[in-house]
């Protein structure tokens, strides 16, 4: 695995002025886990949704990095995440489902 890109819609959440609440993260299997390395993981989170009009841009301060400590295939993995609220739709090369559909927590 290279790269991963899930999106987790948390249904259980009111939607808020037409956007869904979700847990968005990206998954890297093979890095140094350095800074610089969580802050390209970031930059690609941040490309894909700081640039849409609906929401606020994502920040720096709003990306988390963490570790897979626990998981079938991803044990290990650098992971970033943004908790947010974004416009349902088409995110191409991105995986859309729930929590229900991964295996690994941080």
């Amino acid at each position: 695995m290279s790269i991963e890109r899930n999106i987790l819609w948390r249904d259980e959440i009111t939607p808020q002025n037409g956007l869904r609440f979700a847990n968005v993260h990206i998954l890297v299997g093979y890095n140094q886990r350095t800074v610089a390395d969580y802050c390209s993981m970031a930059d690609m989170l941040i490309k894909t949704f700081g640039h849409l009009p609906t929401i606020p841009a994502v920040a720096y301060d709003e990306v988390h990095c963490y570790t897979v400590i626990e998981s079938r295939r991803v044990k290990g993995c650098s992971i970033v995440t943004y908790d947010g609220y974004i416009p349902k739709g088409e995110y191409p090369g991105w995986f859309q489902g729930t929590w229900a559909s991964v295996d690994y927590h941080f």
